[in-house]
Order: C-alpha cells, then sequence, then structure tokens
C-alpha cells in the first residue's frame, strides 16, 4: 500500500494510494485521487476540490456493491468517516448515522424486539450505502429498507437538507443518492414496530445466507438488478480468468483476481447474450473509473 498527499497540511488530505479493501471484489487499483469525510466541511471542501480539478466523486460507503473498472481511478473517491451513532427517539424510532452497519442497527432492533429489515443481515453495507441503493430484499418481494424510513438528512451544495420519506425519487436499485455525486447521506429516521420473536432473524438469515449465496470468493452479491432467469442459469460455472459466475448462486460473480477486467468481460458476456435474445438486463453494481 502506498500513499502520497497532494494537499496542504492546513486543509484536509487528497491523497493517492494503492488498495484492494474498497470493493469487495477486492480487486487491485490506484487510485488517484481519495480522501475520508469526517464531517461536511470537508466534503464542502472536496466538493469545491472535485471542480477546481474536475473530478467526479463517488461516496464510498463499505464498497459492497462497488466495481471499479480500471487499473487507475480517476475519480475523487470520499470515503465516509461520519461519527458512528445510533440514538433512540423512542421505543420504537431511531435515528442512525450513514456510517453505522446494518447489522449493528438490526442487532439493536432484535434486542429491542422490534421488526426491521433482517432480510438484509447478510448484506455487509452500511445504512448510507444502503439508502443510496434502495436496498432489498428482491423484485419480487416489494420491501426495501424505505419501509421504515421517516425521513433523511443529507448534505448537498453548501447545505443541510432533508427529504421526507414520500420526497426521496427512488425506483429499484436506485435513488437520488445512487452513484457519482456530492450529496452525502448524514442520518436518516427509522420507525419500527414492536414484535415478538419466536427465533432470531438475524440467525435466521445468516443461515438462510449459508445454504443459498456463494461467498466461497470475494464478490459483491447480486450483479443484476434484472435479467432473464434462464441465460443467469445458463452461465453458472462460466469462467474467465479467475472470475466465474458461482456454480451455486444465480446472478452472482465470484472473483479471485487483483484484475476487474475477468469481471467485466463476464458482466458484458451476459449483456450479449440478452442482446441476442433480445432479453432486458441491467447492471446492480455501482461502477467507477
Amino acid at each position: 500500500m502506498s500513499n502520497s498527499l497532494v494537499s496542504t497540511s492546513n486543509s484536509p488530505k487528497v491523497y493517492s494510494l494503492t488498495s484492494n479493501k474498497f470493493s469487495h471484489f477486492r480487486t487491485l487499483h490506484n487510485f488517484k485521487q481519495v480522501a475520508e469525510i469526517n464531517n461536511v466541511d470537508d466534503l464542502q471542501y472536496y466538493c469545491s476540490w472535485a471542480k477546481e480539478n474536475k473530478s467526479s466523486i463517488y461516496i464510498l460507503g463499505n464498497g459492497s456493491n462497488t466495481l471499479f473498472v480500471r487499473k487507475n481511478i480517476k475519480s475523487l473517491i470520499l470515503k465516509n468517516k461520519l461519527p458512528k451513532y445510533i440514538n433512540p427517539l423512542s421505543t420504537t424510532r431511531l435515528e442512525v448515522s450513514s456510517s453505522v452497519l446494518i447489522v449493528e442497527v438490526l442487532k439493536y432492533c432484535y434486542q429491542n424486539s422490534l421488526n426491521s429489515f433482517y432480510y438484509l443481515a447478510s448484506v455487509p453495507a452500511t445504512i448510507g450505502g444502503a439508502l443510496a441503493m434502495n436496498a432489498g430484499r428482491g423484485k419480487q418481494y416489494e420491501c426495501t429498507i424505505y419501509d421504515f424510513i421517516e425521513k433523511i438528512t443529507y448534505f448537498e451544495d453548501g447545505y443541510i437538507k432533508t427529504l421526507q420519506n414520500n420526497q426521496i425519487l427512488r425506483s429499484y436499485r436506485q435513488t437520488i443518492f445512487t452513484g457519482k455525486h456530492s450529496k452525502l447521506i448524514l442520518s436518516a429516521v427509522f420507525k419500527f414496530e414492536k414484535i415478538n420473536f419466536d427465533e432470531n432473524p438475524l440467525t435466521t438469515r445468516q443461515t438462510w445466507a449459508k445454504e443459498h449465496q456463494d461467498n466461497t470468493a470475494p464478490n459483491c452479491g447480486t450483479v443484476f438488478k434484472f435479467a432473464n432467469s434462464k441465460i443467469l442459469e445458463s452461465l453458472k460455472g462460466v469462467s474467465i480468468g479467475k472470475a466465474m459466475f458461482s456454480t451455486k448462486t444465480s446472478n452472482w460473480i465470484l472473483n479471485k483476481s487483483q484484475s476487474p477486467y475477468f469481471i467485466i468481460f463476464l458482466i458484458n458476456l451476459a449483456k450479449i447474450l440478452h442482446l441476442i435474445s433480445f432479453q432486458k438486463i441491467a447492471v446492480e453494481l455501482i461502477t467507477i473509473d
């Protein structure tokens, strides 16, 4: 791992970094511009810096659905290092910072007998990342993390803004916070209902994940938002280099390579098969260059 500062000591630091820790695919990249957001002043500075340097911004949570597509990444990668907190507002309402991991919120909910998005217990994402991508159980179930959202507070263009649930534009795996932009989710207020448990829902979900999800190699989970199930089934076990479509889990790519190009090849192969079959397909992963 190598670092080199490219800013003055009197301002927040923008530095270069070589790492495989920013994506759960564990691909190795030279990140030309990396910085950490510890408060809104940091983000304000980096937005100005990015504008001056003509750089696009990507706010990184835990990298659980991020695919870096080049060896050298030129986007300004901003790591969410906001203070973590889970603040009870009442017995059924919580204010949670965006840097908190999903599983931390679920543990709190279970310990306090609250219904919650336990179907996300196997997702290694932050609350900010889950809200940005409208994380959910699956399209056929029509349930997402937003079923429990009251409001979201975020920072944009020098202002702290709040949107109520019904004001947040979103679709399947897509929100106004998805992808490359300068909107930083600061926190969210959740509203849950009391519930009595017959069993631990986190353990139940983790058991389900072990049975149905393939975590034998680095992966970012579901690859496509939607695709033809028969085509995806036919791709199981197809490999190129050290990347392959899982033989166990459909719509799932395993990677053992430092390079992203084998992953990209497999994604493009699936796209081509859909194109020649006149089927629709869309990538769920966030691609960053």
